[in-house]
């Protein structure tokens, strides 16, 4: 009996170490092919303030599909995570970041593989929907 629950503790950690290890595969190569390619002209090497509104911009023009993955995102860090309600696990990260949290730097730099100033971004995207939903709710309430 005791020798069964250490081989599943073992399997168990041996699964999550082969889910890190992808991890870190499919964010390098995703940050390679990027490179190799060119595709990332776009990205936003040193975040600055000035970067705002182009981004919430941006973050206001996303299609069906988009905020699909990103109610999915949010529920996930809710849900999983122990989040706030209206942020994404990115912006989470990034927040956790921002207070010397080792989880936040881990996942950040590992979000900046797919696109540089990754939490910045996020955090942004996460303000315009917050922004307009707020927008709607007071014309709906009449204030």
């Amino acid at each position: 009996m005791g020798m069964d629950i250490l081989h599943k503790v073992f399997l168990g950690v041996e699964i999550f170490m082969m889910g890190v290890a992808a991890c870190f595969v499919v964010g390098f190569l995703t940050s390679t092919i990027r490179a190799l390619f060119h595709l990332n002209t776009k990205d936003i090497k040193v975040w600055q303030t000035q970067d705002i509104p182009t981004v919430m911009a941006k973050a206001g023009r996303e299609g069906w599909i988009h905020r699909g993955l990103g109610a999915f995102d949010i529920a996930f860090n809710v849900i999983v995570l122990r989040g706030q309600q209206d942020e994404t696990i990115s912006t989470h990260s990034w927040r956790a970041q921002q207070d010397d949290k080792l989880w936040g730097k881990a996942m950040c730099w590992w979000l900046n593989l797919f696109q540089a100033n990754h939490g910045p971004q996020a955090a942004c995207g996460d303000l315009e929907r917050a922004s307009v939903r707020v927008a709607v709710l007071k014309k709906a309430l009449g204030l």
